[in-house]
This record gives structure tokens, C-alpha cells and sequence, in this order.
């Protein structure tokens, strides 16, 4: 009896002890398995849009690779991005460069840190992604927003959201943090031009796009460099004569003018505007008003203009996509040049239609933005590209345009396409395009399925309840009687 109970007992023992192991040899397997799919990218993307697939350009860009980045994926508890962390295993896996890890800012709130070569803290917020390469000392700070494409419903006169650029926004990054150089521009200060709070949209838009902004006071930092852009935004006081000797030497040299006026500038600049005078323009004092019955071109009030754009060197591309739609909240009106001057080349780049007319706002004037009879009226160049070959053979371009807010509000690059506009002409002035992978955006919604004959569906529909119907019969009258 003993033994029997003895060889039970053992029997037992050993059956429990099989189960255990092969429980533990099934959580090993998974996670063997689970590491292997996350090391070596084995995982498999059914998605319908393949929104954590990588293409070839990315593929391309993981596999030359030569500095390190290490990435933060910050979440809120509760909060992780699935797709997000697949993709960024997929990376991972992809090149020994790569490495990222899953935050959490009230558990390492030293991240917050990392934000500061970006230049913007409140970027670091509790879901983000933080790219960082030690080398450079580049960091570039992804939020939802980043993958996010909208497209413009004119019909709606709003914009959807059409794609997901998960892979666009995060390869671009790396390309920015990795990159030897990047494109520069220069922004103009000392002379009460845009300050950094008022810039800070329209930096983070450029910087977004993977260029590299710095502020030059004349004053103290000497003249700018003729190989990146300046830009003079809205100015209100006047260069000195040995600041307007060295920004004619700078243009001379071959240096690029983007430049901003608004209708509330004061035009005593007499500096300023022989500098403008070389690309054959002066700003018209006064504000631009369109025409109340000219509903096309305003948008919702009078002083917010909705020109039109003509195809130029920096606005072709967006003419002929059709992105041409912007507001130009109070617009200041530009004189193009009435002289012949064979080294000077000017186009028309926004324009007022001919009903739109100027009202003087200042002191000592009516304030009411009716039309009288001695306004002058369009149409008005709102925008301006200018090319000048000087007599050592270098050619200065300049874009100028009549409004900065177009450029200063969040609001605007959603809903119109300022930044568009913004990055043609940098690339414009620049010469070359900015960093920019060639990654097509995911689709966000489902295509919905197109039956071309609804004939045969509807057939089918109709015959399979009556089909269940006839097996039903077949099966239950030979068992009626039972």
C-alpha cells in the first residue's frame, strides 16, 4: 500500500514537474521569439496602409549610417503609440546606430534637457519623441503633430487629415541630427525687426524642415555670410551708414534678401530703402484693401487679402500644384521699377486684383477703411522676386513680400500654405533643396470598395438564405416521423 501510495506520489511529482517545464519552455519561446521579431525586424506588417514598413529611402539612409542616435520615446501611462513602437523597433533592428527606450517625463525628468539645443522646451511634453546625436549635438523633438498629413478640402474650405508620415518625419530627423552641414539662414537684428518670441512659429517651421537659423547683429558679429540667406523681417529703424556699407558688400558678394514689410513700418528708412532700391522696389505706404465685392479675394474682412499667385522662379512649383491659397492679413503694397536696368530682373509674385485700393492709416488721416476718391487702386504687387548681377558677375536673388503675419501663426501654416511658400522661397534663395527623403505618406483612411455591377452580389445575397433553406428541407423531412 506504501508503495503504491510512494509511486503515486512520484508519479505526480514527475507529471507536475513536466507541465512546469514545458510552461517555462513555452514563455522562453515566446520571449526568444519576441526578441528575435524586435532584433531582427521578423515582425510582419498586415496593416492596410503598411504604416510601420520601411521603404527604400529610409533603408537607404539606416544603412550609411556612420553616427550614433539614440531616441526617446516619451509617453504618458496609458498613452503608448503601437504603431510608433513598431516602427521604431523596425529602426533599431536595422542598423547597430540606432537605439531607442520608452520614457516617462515624471520618471526621468532629466529629458527635458535634451531639448534645450532644440531650442524649444515646452516641445518635451508627455508624448513625443526625442531624437538626439551626441556627435553633432543636433536634437530634433517629434510630437503627434509631425505625423500628421492634412490636404485642403475646397469644398469643405477646411483641411483633413489624409495620411500618416510616421517614417518621413522620423528619417528626415535622423538625417537632420546625423547631417555634416545643413542648409543656414540668417535673420537680421539690431534694428527692431521680428523678435525671437514673434519668429518662434515660423523657426520652428523652418528648423522643422532641417535648417539651421542664427541671428546677425551687424554691430557686433560683423557682416553676414554672402553663402547663406539673410532675412530682414519687418524692420523699424534705420541702418547706419557703415551697416548699409556692409550688407550692399554682402549682396555684392553674392548674398541672398528675403525681406518683409508691413503696412505699420514706418518709411522714414532711408538706408533701408537704397537697399530695397537695388532690387528696383520701395514699399508703398499705406494699407491694401480688396474690394467688398470682390468675395474671391478677401477672406472674411477687407484687410485680408487672398492673392493670387503667378508663377515666378520661387513660385512656379506651388502655381502649378495648385498651393497657392494664403491670407495675407494686412498687406503693404510694393512699387516695381519703372526704368529699364539690364542687370535687374523683377517679377510679380502675389498681385491685388484691380479693384483692391490703398488707405493711409497714420496720423493726421481719416481712419476709416472705406474707398474714397483719391485712393490709388490695383492692381499691386504684393510680393516680389528680384535677381541682380552685379559687375564682378555675382548674382544676389531676393524674395519681398508686403506681410509677415502670413509667416508668424501656427493658424496660417494649417490652414493655408505660408510654409509652402516659405520653404520654395528658401530653396529659392538658397540655390538648393532643403534635407527632404522622398517617403510617401500613409494613407489615414481605408479606400472604400468600388463594385463596378451590383448584379452579381445581389444574386448571391438572394441565393444562399434560399440555398440554407433547401438543405434545411432536405435534412429535416426524412426525419419528420421520428
Amino acid at each position: 500500500m506504501k508503495k503504491k501510495l510512494h509511486r503515486k506520489l512520484r508519479q505526480g511529482a514527475l507529471n507536475t514537474a513536466l507541465c512546469l517545464l514545458c510552461a517555462a519552455a513555452c514563455v522562453l519561446t515566446v520571449v526568444a521569439a519576441d526578441y528575435l521579431e524586435s532584433k531582427y525586424d521578423w515582425q510582419l506588417d498586415y496593416s492596410f496602409n503598411n504604416i510601420t514598413t520601411q521603404g527604400e529611402a529610409t533603408e537607404n539612409l539606416l544603412d550609411s549610417l556612420t553616427r550614433d542616435v539614440r531616441m526617446y520615446a516619451v509617453f504618458s501611462d496609458g498613452s503608448e503609440d503601437s504603431q510608433l513602437i513598431a516602427l521604431l523597433n523596425r529602426y533599431q533592428a536595422r542598423t547597430p546606430h540606432i537605439t531607442w527606450s520608452q520614457e516617462n517625463l515624471t520618471r526621468n525628468p532629466l529629458l527635458l534637457q535634451l531639448a534645450s539645443s532644440y531650442g524649444d522646451d515646452s516641445a518635451v511634453n508627455s508624448d513625443c519623441l526625442i531624437i538626439r546625436c551626441e556627435e553633432t549635438g543636433r536634437t530634433r523633438v517629434l510630437t503627434a503633430e509631425d505625423y500628421i498629413e492634412r490636404t485642403y478640402d475646397f469644398e469643405q474650405g477646411m483641411y483633413r487629415i489624409t495620411g500618416w508620415q510616421y517614417e518621413k518625419s522620423i528619417s528626415e530627423a535622423i538625417l537632420y541630427v546625423t547631417a555634416d552641414s545643413l542648409p543656414r539662414m540668417q535673420l537680421l537684428s539690431g534694428h527692431g525687426e521680428l523678435d525671437e518670441a514673434s519668429t518662434t512659429v515660423m523657426e520652428d517651421y523652418l528648423t522643422s524642415a532641417n535648417y539651421d537659423l542664427f541671428r546677425v547683429n551687424l554691430l557686433t558679429d560683423g557682416a553676414p555670410d554672402p553663402d547663406a540667406p539673410l532675412m530682414i523681417l519687418s524692420p523699424t529703424k534705420d541702418l547706419s551708414e557703415t551697416e548699409l556699407q556692409m550688407l550692399t558688400d554682402y549682396v555684392q558678394a553674392g548674398g541672398d534678401l528675403f525681406i518683409t514689410v508691413s503696412y505699420t513700418d514706418p518709411d522714414e528708412l532711408p538706408n533701408f530703402y537704397a537697399l530695397y532700391r537695388l532690387y528696383g522696389f520701395e514699399p508703398i505706404p499705406g494699407l491694401v484693401l480688396e474690394d467688398e465685392a470682390r468675395t474671391d479675394a478677401y477672406y472674411e474682412s477687407i484687410p485680408n487679402l487672398t492673392p493670387k499667385m503667378l508663377a515666378t522662379d520661387a513660385t512656379g512649383t506651388l502655381v502649378a500644384g495648385g498651393y497657392d491659397w494664403l491670407i495675407l492679413a494686412g498687406a503693404r503694397a510694393l512699387e516695381t521699377p519703372t526704368q529699364q536696368d539690364s542687370a535687374l530682373s523683377v517679377y510679380v509674385a502675389l498681385e491685388s486684383t484691380e479693384g483692391a485700393y490703398i488707405r493711409t492709416l497714420g496720423a493726421g488721416s481719416t481712419v476709416s477703411i472705406e474707398r474714397q476718391a483719391d485712393d490709388r487702386t490695383g492692381p499691386f504687387a504684393l510680393a516680389l522676386c528680384a535677381s541682380r548681377v552685379f559687375d564682378g558677375g555675382q548674382n544676389s536673388r531676393a524674395f519681398i513680400i508686403g506681410n509677415d503675419s502670413m509667416f508668424l501663426d501656427n493658424w496660417m501654416y494649417a490652414y493655408t500654405y505660408s510654409g509652402e511658400l516659405l520653404l520654395q522661397v528658401s530653396q529659392y534663395l538658397q540655390g538648393k533643396p532643403p534635407v527632404d527623403l522622398d517617403i510617401l505618406s500613409r494613407p489615414a483612411v481605408r479606400q472604400q470598395l468600388n463594385v463596378s455591377n451590383v448584379a452579381a452580389p445581389v444574386v448571391l445575397l438572394t441565393l444562399l438564405p434560399m440555398l440554407v433553406a433547401v438543405l434545411a428541407v432536405a435534412v429535416l423531412l426524412p426525419r419528420r416521423h421520428l
